[in-house]
């Protein structure tokens, strides 16, 4: 089996840091000491995974997923814990030794070979830009704001006419079939010919920065097809894109929220405003993918579509999508009849950043919605209207929204609307267990593996007056820890986490690690009290198993025997409580 040498995966843990890790796939909030994120593991409403900088762990404190910086990219990428490694140490430029027989994805010949046909044609298409060929389409470029400097940042291009860009790229040593299958030439029956020939080029990234396709247009009024886009390939898959993803993710992260609009110039001039953190969907057609792709971007999306109808109904429908996987949801009130581009070029940055301050809450784009598509003067409509913004109402959690947005509901529609509490409405919601509270004997233990963790003086006096944990994993993490005070001088939960396959021992080190007894200088008198609680427990199981064993048939010699390692246990279980009675 192939592996990383514990050296490396030391050196990689120790030089990763998991706040700015985890910060690449999720948005960080700090809270206090630590930081929270909206949890991936499950779907969360208000952010519930704490990530510890000191003890380089994360927690979930509703799902109870939990881990260190390999576990965490390990289950978000669904990779093995030797790959999670690989991708840990290429984010913090540590560079893992070729005899370690690190198991490397094997990489796709014949996608790489398709991303260097991309790359060249981005390269090219620049080049052409700014040749004599180009003049026209340049000119119509600046005019709507398009300098040099945002032409470079998006790598906006030409494809000049006459397959000029196929020619160029056999000449440059590349496959036809390798161009045909990236979509950049087409075969017909004139030949080999250019797919965006005479077009002006925007090149498409996936999440990672890699080119996949491009957005293409033309400025000859003749043409039907304005846009056209690159056909799905083996790369490119519209319904998996989010257009500008690799360069909006720092500032969108940074920001706590994204912007979504339809096409790649609105994405451009959200950029030409001097905002950042905006995507496109290429359309108003949604996916439960680029949903999660947004909402791994930031824990706010805010839709910016067209105002039109299509632009309204894509913001419903998409909005839905983002709400059922617990996005928090605005949308900006567009009624300018303009996308974000037109908006740019006629009232310039001030225009469109004014525009972006009339943001409604989800519920205000609802009704707003609603009653553009009713019939308030038809009974049935307006009844269907208010069912279906009551049930989506019930859906708020703050109580003052669903009050406020139910009296507002009321107004609107001319029905008399009762707001109920949501407590009434209980039997209508589905009841969780009720979490089980651990026993005193139970939290003892855990208080003396969280005082050991944090403490070798604690690890010291466990093994002097204890030595055992009755619950069979406890007892295992105690031994861990204990060695590895022995061979490395400290016990880090990060660090032990990786020692084990046995899941629960490692979700024990991630609960011990944000335990109160780990974050408190250690105290003897607290563990004492701990290790009694464990004795008496101990004893007290002891004894019942003595008296069990009086109650059967027995020799008069081995009931004498029993009956004396009974009354020992009995005074050893009276001392230990009179002890705790004491400190009590």
């Amino acid at each position: 089996m192939p592996r990383i040498s514990d050296q490396d995966i030391n050196a990689v843990r120790a030089k990763a840091d998991i706040v700015d890790v985890i910060s690449r796939y999720l948005q960080v909030q700090r809270k206090g000491k630590s930081y929270v994120a909206l949890c991936p593991f499950h779907d969360d409403h208000s952010p519930s995974m704490s990530i510890s900088p000191d003890r380089q762990i994360y927690k979930c404190f509703v799902c109870g997923a939990g881990g260190n910086v390999f576990t965490f990219v390990q289950n978000y990428e669904k990779v093995s814990f030797t790959e999670a490694v690989a991708q840990v140490a290429n984010i913090v430029g540590y560079p893992l030794s070729l005899e370690n027989d690190l198991p490397a994805k094997p990489e796709d010949p014949h996608k790489k070979a398709m991303y260097k046909v991309m790359e060249e044609m981005i390269r090219y298409t620049i080049y052409a830009l700014n040749t004599n060929e180009a003049v026209l389409e340049k000119q119509y470029l600046e005019d709507r704001g398009l300098n040099d400097q945002i032409r470079a940042k998006f790598e906006i291009g030409y494809n000049p006419p006459n397959d000029a860009l196929y020619h160029f790229l056999k000449a440059k040593g590349y496959k036809e079939s390798d161009m045909v299958d990236c979509n950049v030439v087409r075969t017909g029956p004139r030949g080999i010919n250019d797919v965006f020939s005479g077009r002006i080029t925007f090149p498409i990234h996936d999440q990672h920065g890699n080119p996949i396709g491009f957005s293409a247009r033309s400025i000859d009024p003749n043409n039907p097809s304005k846009y056209i886009n690159t056909t799905d390939t083996e790369l490119f898959r519209k319904s998996d894109i989010v257009y500008n993803y690799h360069r909006a993710k720092s500032q969108a992260r940074k920001e706590g929220c994204v912007y979504v609009t339809e096409g790649v110039t609105d994405v451009i001039a959200f950029a030409k405003a001097g905002i950042d953190n905006c995507v496109c969907t290429l359309g108003t057609s949604c996916t439960d993918h680029q949903i999660q792709l947004l909402k791994s971007l930031a824990p706010k999306i805010v839709f910016c579509y067209d105002g039109d109808d299509a632009g309204q109904k894509a913001t419903w429908r998409a909005a839905k999508m983002a709400l059922g996987k617990n996005c928090r949801v605005t949308v900006i009130d567009n009624q300018s009849g303009k996308d974000p581009d037109e908006i740019v070029r006629s009232q310039g940055a001030d225009g469109l950043k004014a525009m972006i301050r009339k943001e409604l809450t989800w519920m205000e784009f609802v009704l707003m919605f609603l009653q553009k598509h009713t019939n308030m003067d038809n009974y049935s409509e307006r009844r269907e209207f208010v069912r279906r913004a009551e049930a989506e109402i019930s859906l708020l959690e703050d109580e003052l929204d669903r009050q406020h947005f139910t009296d507002e509901l009321s107004r609107i529609s001319g029905f008399k609307l009762n707001y109920q509490p949501k407590a009434v409405r209980q039997e209508h919601t589905s009841v969780l267990p009720a979490a089980k509270v651990p026993d005193g004997f139970a939290e003892a233990e855990d208080i003396i593996l969280a005082m050991m963790l944090a403490s070798p003086e604690a690890a010291r006096r466990y093994s002097d007056h204890l030595g055992y944990l009755t619950d069979k994993t406890k007892h295992t993490a105690s031994m861990m820890i204990i060695d590895a005070y022995r061979t490395k001088g400290r016990a880090e939960p990060s660090a032990l986490i990786d020692e084990t396959d046995n899941e629960d021992i490692r979700q024990l080190f991630v609960r011990l690690a944000t335990h109160w007894a780990c974050s408190i200088p250690y105290e003897e008198k607290i563990l004492d009290g701990a290790i009694r609680k464990v004795l008496i427990q101990a004893k007290t199981t002891q004894a019942d198993a003595f008296r069990q064993a009086l109650q059967g048939p027995l020799s008069s010699e081995n009931r004498e025997i029993i009956l004396n390692q009974y009354q020992e246990c009995l005074m050893d279980l009276r001392r230990y409580i009179d002890e705790d009675n004491k400190q009590d």
